[in-house]
């Protein structure tokens, strides 16, 4: 009997990891484990959480640090974003979903559970369950945020000015993927080759490695339109242009980004 207990109390570990610190999560059904915990307290008041592996990370920022449930999702602060072995980014905001349970904040470490749904501009989603992260430190110093702060782009969208409060970047397979959030829910998408030069091109109805898209619920691409590729720093990964298109039901004009990839 005793053999027995022990060897139930063995298989009853193995899912679970409770070494301090801790963070894992079942990642469409894969076990994912961070090397390395750590928290720390934006000048915001934001909390981020971040869990590091050899080849994957996983980062949750949450509008305030105190016991409480937190919903991931929509505009709001309250985000979760992965980025896997093969450096894609996944996201819940916008139009992921999920929670995050801070339990315990006991000698400034973060204990408790999370799960979500999140997604990759275009392309696919992620489904993150049985999340768990246990006396995670608050520590000192800046925790790198996969959302670069300095990626701006702005539009005129029938007449009316759209500024992407949150600006996601991606450059993966050779193609950069650009999805700027407006704080009414539409988006502006731009996507084209990592070794797109200085210049201008066009976009017709036929299609190319050129897209420029408008999100707002039945996510047109453009018909027709323009994107100019004013520079293109390759070392540094940054590039700028500017950009206008049609849509059959949207006219969008103006339109300028600088973004880091």
């Amino acid at each position: 009997m005793l053999l027995f207990f022990a060897a139930f109390a063995l298989v009853s570990c193995e899912d679970v990891q409770t070494n301090s610190p801790a963070l894992q999560a079942e990642v469409n059904g894969v076990l994912y484990r961070a090397t390395d915990a750590r928290a720390e307290i934006r000048e915001n008041g934001n909390l981020v959480l971040q869990g590091i592996s050899d080849l994957e990370s996983l980062t949750i920022t949450l509008s305030g640090s105190s016991t409480g449930v937190y919903t991931l999702g929509g505009q709001g602060t309250n985000r979760a974003v992965f980025q896997d072995f093969f450096g894609s980014v996944y996201t819940t905001r916008p139009y992921g979903d999920g929670e995050v349970v801070i339990q315990s904040t006991a000698n400034n470490t973060f204990t408790g559970t999370f799960k979500f749904n999140a997604y990759r501009f275009g392309l696919d989603t992620l489904n993150v369950q049985k999340g768990f992260f246990y006396e995670v430190p608050l520590i000192a110093g800046s925790i790198e945020d996969p959302i670069v702060p300095d990626s701006v782009l702005t539009a005129v969208v029938n007449g009316e000015s759209f500024t992407a409060f949150e600006v996601l970047v991606v450059n993966e397979n050779g193609t950069i993927l650009i999805n700027g959030s407006s704080m009414n829910g539409t988006a502006i998408g731009l996507v084209f080759p990592d070794t797109i030069t200085q210049g201008t091109y066009t976009i017709e109805d036929d299609g190319d490695d050129i897209s420029l898209i408008y999100l707002s619920g039945d996510d047109p691409e453009g018909l027709s339109g323009t994107l100019v590729i004013n520079s293109h720093n390759t070392v540094d990964k940054i590039v700028s242009g500017t950009f206008e298109f049609e849509t059959e039901d949207h006219s969008i004009t103006e339109g300028q980004f600088t973004i880091s990839y």
